[in-house]
């Protein structure tokens, strides 16, 4: 399974510092710029919505725990989330659950391919685009050229800003399991289909998990806050209310991306609230086991834990 393909929290890390805040402090120095975007985003709903997202936001993973695997002493970090699909957090962990998901079948698919599909640049309003986007490409599935050689495939959606010319460039990436597909064959089709859009890439997939762990990210987050401004980020939010950013089809329609409690998540057992843990970094060979075993992947034995609030 690729790295990082968990439902908890389970990033390496080389801590340089113990860290003396919360554990959503710690996460917020690591993408600060992503952070405040989000901030920035949910700001302006809660101005014009009269919500408290701004709020949902700040109490994410204020609150957290060191949690061990009894069977394999496996330490990760669980934490009370805000599940915003602007909140960076929150997609990182979607990122990881998606490609657990998606990896049972993409790691055993005989004929894995990428395929990405691009609207032509057109000024109409980004909810249009993105319609004529799905619509087209349900269209595309259902020709004989896909239908008759690809058995299955997962898409997700992706969209960028052009700031020279101040349009979107919505996109979708699909793994699919597929015999060969000819290319002129392939953008002729979506040339027909979406009245002009020529751009149409497909390839052999030889790294599996290494393309799954890229393309997963748009899952969680089709996009970057980082370099839009308020009104951009605005009429991004509006354009997704509501709206699927992954999917699945034929053999692969089985795959869940709902996120669920784990199935194992009785075996997983606390060790000690993060600040409790970190304050005991140094005076208490558990804790520093506890951080060692959380930073490095390593072997927690029973018995190395503190269990405190």
């Amino acid at each position: 399974m690729p790295k990082n393909a968990g439902s908890l929290e389970d990033k390496e890390t080389n801590l340089k510092s113990t860290p003396s805040g919360t554990y959503k402090q710690y996460l917020d120095d690591l993408a600060p710029a992503e952070t405040l975007a989000s901030k920035n985003l949910y700001a302006q709903i809660d101005e014009l919505d009269a919500s408290e997202k701004c709020w949902e936001l700040e109490n994410c993973r204020q609150t957290a725990w060191f949690v061990r695997h009894e069977d394999t002493g496996a330490v990760r970090i669980a934490s009370k989330k805000c599940h915003l699909r602007w909140c960076f957090h929150c997609a990182e962990s979607r990122q990881h659950f998606i490609t657990s998901q998606v990896w049972p079948w993409w790691s055993v698919a005989k004929m894995p391919k990428l395929l990405t599909l691009t609207l032509k640049h057109t000024s109409a309003p980004l909810q249009q685009q993105i319609d004529l986007l799905y619509k087209s490409f349900q269209k595309l599935r259902s020709r004989a050229i896909m239908k008759n050689r690809c058995i299955a495939g997962v898409w997700f959606f992706q969209i960028t800003r052009n700031h020279k010319n101040n349009t979107w460039h919505p996109h979708l990436h699909a793994l699919i399991d597929s015999a060969y597909l000819k290319h002129d064959l392939l953008k002729s089709a979506w040339s027909k289909i979406t009245n002009g859009s020529t751009i149409v890439h497909i390839k052999a997939v030889t790294d599996t998990a290494k393309t799954l762990s890229h393309h997963a990210r748009y899952a969680a987050r089709p996009s970057s806050l980082i370099d839009l401004t308020d009104p951009e980020a605005l009429e991004l939010y509006e354009a997704f209310k509501n709206r699927r950013i992954v999917g699945s089809w034929g053999r692969a329609r089985a795959i869940s991306f709902r996120q669920t409690k784990p199935v194992d998540s009785e075996k997983w057992k606390n060790l000690g609230s993060w600040k409790y843990v970190f304050s005991h970094v140094g005076k208490d060979i558990r804790a520093d086991r506890i951080v060692f075993a959380w930073g490095t992947g390593a072997k927690l034995e029973d018995g190395k834990s503190l269990i405190r609030l």
